[in-house]
């Protein structure tokens, strides 16, 4: 009986080694923009949803790095694998508020009509409106105004 619990330890040992792997190496794919690594890790299994920490409150999401990267590829295929798109990284920040502050309005328009939150805040006085008014791009802040008035949920 030991035997058999020891092979199965290693299994499992091996299994979460090997999907810890995958999930690095999307974070690595999404940060160098590469779409087709991306594509591949996702078909592998790997997670849309994998949380990057560099501290206690300090981490991101492979969805919010894409969006920084302004790859819309990469945010397309995340958002196809079911990437939680109002996660909030820590300073509680969401995927919109960041397209919004780049002036991305392509890839807002994608998150928004995907399920992000046009109501996000980050509970410090910031929203998606204050950071489409950082990101200076006119056309997306009459959007969000306009979204905002209209109460529209998408």
């Amino acid at each position: 009986m030991q035997k058999w619990f020891y092979s199965l330890l290693f299994i499992c040992i091996s299994l979460y080694l090997s999907a810890q792997d995958k999930n690095t190496q999307l974070f690595q794919a999404v940060r160098k923009s590469e779409v087709k690594s991306v594509e591949k890790l996702l078909s592998e299994k790997a997670d849309p949803n994998h949380v990057i920490a560099t501290g206690d409150w300090m981490k991101t999401s492979v969805l919010i790095t894409a969006v920084n990267k302004e790859n819309i590829a990469v945010v397309k295929l995340l958002l196809k694998y079911k990437a939680d798109v109002n996660w909030k990284d820590g300073f509680n920040t969401t995927a919109l508020m960041y397209a919004a502050a780049k002036g991305n309005k392509e890839i807002f328009i994608l998150l928004f009509e995907n399920g992000a939150d046009i109501n996000a805040n980050d509970g410090k006085g910031n929203n998606v409106l204050s950071a489409a008014k950082e990101g200076k791009n006119k056309e997306l802040v009459g959007f969000v105004e306009e979204q905002l008035k209209t109460g529209s949920d998408h």
